[in-house]
């Protein structure tokens, strides 16, 4: 397990400053050794070799540009030591703060795996949570985020396992030749010059050459697994569809509804108003303007019903209604009649009849369809990854997630 305990001084700045610390002092023993003469002190500051000297940054940009010429810019060329460190150091570290950089967490079938390989692909989800929640919600994304990346990594590393154990021999050239086609395709589809190719992937996908050819490949492999042990045991009958039809048929055949009206006044007192509902009926004034008038809310809008094959007296309401809403058609309502304390007049506002579809229209087949394989093609992957579960080589899972928590709960600590 690695740890790093920072300082204000950027980390990468000291690396460097090391490793070119090393390099020079390594050059002047070397010199030394092949000169057959003992190294001092002052020979580090030798005023005869002044002139052997090279000009320093300042003085060759000051001579370049005396000539009337432009500096040319700094190239950084990445290291091996940069890619590894590189997750790292996106995470903001406190000064005297302890930080796990990087650990060993466990391994699948002999492939040793580590932290970075789990919070690498979602740092940038992690460090936008971490920032934005309180501290008790983002403990429950991180603990979810690292059990499902988690457990991808687990299952991709035993479908690349389980996929390349199955290679013929021809299958292997034959991944091969497909691989170096890849890469071909991808140079020339970029201007035909391999440099340009990798600063353009690496723009585009946030990948280094090799990692996107690396990626394509078992992507390739895994899909070829898939085909080959999952699809040919996902069977449909037209039964299925048939029977699934069937089940879904007030979704494909719904039932028509009506939206009735009412208003209710209390009999007693309200002679008055009784009389003009009528009046305003009889001469023609929409139900919703008689209802606005009579105080009823929502224009007088009762409640929508499903009908059945009796039309609109065949839905789920008291018998007393029904005997009024016999013979009304859409805008047409009742004569008042007395229930209880209330004279009351139904209307029907509107009459809605979805469209049907049936069995062998195309898309309803399709959605079926769609549906039946959906559900068994994750059913044989659940069984599938059941048995390679039971047949893989990896440390308890349980395990490792709690090492990468760990990990990560290091990175973003509580009360930053």
């Amino acid at each position: 397990m690695i740890q790093l305990r920072t300082t204000p001084i950027v980390a990468r700045t000291i690396v460097n400053t090391v490793l070119l610390a090393g390099v020079a002092l390594l050059t002047a023993c070397s010199s030394a050794q092949m000169t057959g003469s003992r190294l001092a002190i002052a020979d580090f500051s030798d005023q005869s070799l002044q002139s052997d000297m090279s000009l320093s940054e300042t003085e060759a940009k000051d001579a370049l540009e005396s000539a009337g010429l432009r500096p040319a810019e700094p190239i950084y060329y990445p290291t091996p030591m940069d890619d590894s460190m590189e997750t790292f150091f996106d995470v903001e570290i406190a000064p005297g703060e302890c930080v796990i950089v990087d650990s060993l967490i466990g391994q699948v079938n002999g492939r040793p795996i580590y932290a970075d390989e789990v919070l690498g692909p979602i740092a940038d989800q992690l460090n936008a949570e971490y920032a934005s929640l309180p501290w008790k919600e983002f403990q429950g994304v991180l603990v979810r985020l690292v059990r499902s990346q988690l457990q991808e990594l687990i299952l991709n590393e035993l479908y690349l396992s389980e996929a390349r154990a199955g290679l013929s021999a021809d299958e292997q050239t034959g991944l091969m030749a497909f691989m170096q086609n890849l890469r071909e395709e991808l140079v020339g589809e970029r201007g035909g010059v391999r440099g340009e190719a990798e600063r353009q992937i690496m723009q585009e996908e946030g990948l280094t050459w090799d990692e996107y050819l690396q990626l394509q490949e078992d992507q390739l492999l895994i899909r070829s697994l898939m085909q080959e042990k999952i699809q040919p045991n996902v069977m449909m009958s037209w039964k299925d569809v048939e029977r699934l039809y069937n089940a879904r048929k007030a979704q494909y055949q719904p039932d028509p509804s009506v939206m009735l009206g009412r208003i209710r006044i209390r009999t007693e007192g309200n002679e008055d108003k009784i009389k003009t509902v009528q009046a305003m009926l009889a001469a023609g004034d929409t139900f919703e303007t008689v209802a606005t008038w009579a105080g009823v809310s929502d224009g007088g809008v009762w409640d929508t019903f499903k009908m059945g094959k009796g039309g609109v007296t065949d839905i789920e309401v008291a018998d007393f209604y029904k005997e009024h809403l016999k013979g009304l058609g859409p805008g047409e309502t009742s004569k008042s009649f007395v229930r209880n304390a209330y004279t009351i007049w139904v209307s029907v506002i509107e009459i809605t009849r979805p469209q049907h579809y049936d069995l062998y229209d195309p898309e309803v087949q399709s959605a079926l369809q769609s549906e039946i394989l959906g559900k068994r093609m994750m059913r044989a992957r659940q069984q599938y990854i059941e048995g390679l579960l039971k047949k893989g080589i990896y440390d308890n899972i349980e395990d490792m997630q709690m090492r990468v928590i760990g990990i990560a709960f290091s990175r973003y600590p509580e009360g930053r």
